[in-house]
């Protein structure tokens, strides 16, 4: 298979567009956590992961046009050779790949900022429920120590 400079903007083209979805999973898993539904989060998750091994796919076909035509230049260097009427639509390309790339970048670094959260609040969740546990000095009965009534286990949602 011959590759031509069409066909590597094709490639590229792919690559941007894969890209493009990817950050679109990536929000929408932003939205399921903050949602908070688990069926919604493992959905998104799902759909994130389908959208990553479709961008990987892309990369990589690109990647290997890429080293079989110029070997280790890099992308830019590559797309300053391509043809004059071709030139600016390479360009176009590296934008939306850096475009896409920072904006999934951004939405990663809030998903990781949501679910540190929500492990912080099961942590203080846990730890309040010890103390309910464990508080006060209760009244033996046959059995142990029982804690009195006010300590409830249950805590609100602004724990």
């Amino acid at each position: 298979m011959k590759d031509s400079w069409e066909m590597f903007l094709g490639a590229l083209g792919d690559e941007a567009e894969s890209l493009a979805r990817v950050h679109v999973a990536a929000l929408a898993l932003t939205q399921a956590l903050v949602d908070g539904t688990p069926a919604a989060i493992c959905d998104a998750e799902r759909g994130l992961e389908s959208a990553r091994v479709a961008f990987t796919s892309a990369s990589s076909r690109r990647r290997g046009m890429q080293i079989r035509g110029f070997g280790q230049l890099g992308l830019r260097e590559v797309c300053s050779y391509a043809p004059r009427r071709l030139t600016n639509m390479f360009y176009q390309r590296i934008s939306e790949l850096t475009t896409h790339s920072l904006g999934l970048t951004i939405t990663s670094n809030n998903n990781k900022a949501l679910i540190a959260a929500g492990l912080e609040r099961l942590v203080s969740i846990t730890g309040a429920m010890q103390k309910a546990a464990n508080d006060g000095a209760g009244t033996y009965k046959r059995r142990g120590f029982v804690p009195p009534p006010s300590n409830s286990v249950l805590v609100s949602s602004r724990a």
